[in-house]
């Protein structure tokens, strides 16, 4: 079972904390944004703790994005790099070829819900290109969306489309203006709140608008329904804690490590 771990480090300065629970959760697939730690001293930190040789593949123009696979340099192929987004497949020794897409898309400090949404849109063309391109769908995209699962950009049907419910998003598509459109299934509308498992959310902000969510789930995982045979609910999860340290204080986030919590989902694909 594949397992892959995203953070948003908040620029800050944690490569014990990132090693530590790639070790914790046996982490194949470490995917990091605003990461300012040189890969090398990630690396050394994840050599130390998990005894395991990390390759960190290059980015040629995402610096936003960090990969980082226990897998040998040739199970790991760069098909597509832009701002924001890189996409790698990945041929495991064991186990089927996944689609892997790393994705850190502009903050709602710097631009507008149309431009946000227009960037998901160009996105989601990539994708549909690299899925083209390796001759597959078995696809999940990870990171930090700055959006919310209900904004536009992760349901329009020409955007990401990703659904709620897996039953939807197992019937793979729907014809929208004559076009057919491809889902995504978004496991984290059930991470949202006080009724699920976990925090109410992945980032935590209080501002003074008249409309405010408090939690966000910006940190998100999507899935294509030809992986879906392989998700088990049970497999995603918000992290709160490294090792004995706490990642919340209170009802926040401690942000002496992360304005965000890191995601993990694992894939029963061997």
């Amino acid at each position: 079972m594949p397992v892959a771990l995203f953070w948003n480090l908040n620029r800050r300065t944690l490569c014990e904390e990132v090693a530590q629970l790639c070790n914790a959760h046996e982490v194949d697939i470490l995917v990091l944004a605003e990461s300012h730690m040189p890969d090398v001293e990630i690396q050394r930190s994840l050599r130390r703790e998990t005894e395991t040789v990390y390759i960190a593949p290059f980015n040629e123009l995402s610096s936003r994005i960090k990969f980082f696979f226990r897998y040998p340099p040739e199970s790991v192929r760069q098909v597509a790099d832009s701002y924001g987004v890189s996409i790698r497949e990945i041929r495991p020794p064991v186990g089927m070829s996944l689609l892997l897409a790393g994705v850190h898309l502009s903050s709602k400090l710097y631009v507008d819900r149309e431009e946000q949404s227009s960037q998901a849109r160009l996105v989601t063309r990539m994708i549909e290109e690299a899925e083209r391109s390796v001759g597959h769908e078995r696809t999940l995209v990870i990171g930090d969306f700055n959006m919310n699962p209900f904004e536009g950009g992760l349901v329009d049907a020409d955007s990401f489309h990703s659904v709620m419910a897996q039953s939807i998003a197992e019937r793979k598509m729907r014809k929208v203006r004559q076009v057919e459109r491809r889902y995504f299934y978004n496991p984290m509308w059930g991470k949202l709140g006080d009724g699920s498992q976990g925090p109410p959310g992945t980032y935590y902000y209080q501002g003074f608008k008249n409309r405010e969510l408090f939690w966000n789930m910006f940190d998100q995982v999507l899935i294509r329904p030809e992986l879906l045979p392989y998700y088990r609910k049970e497999a995603l999860q918000v992290l709160t804690e490294v090792g004995d340290r706490q990642l919340l204080t209170g009802d926040r986030i401690n942000g002496y490590f992360s304005e965000h919590l890191p995601i993990m989902i694992g894939l029963a694909t061997e």
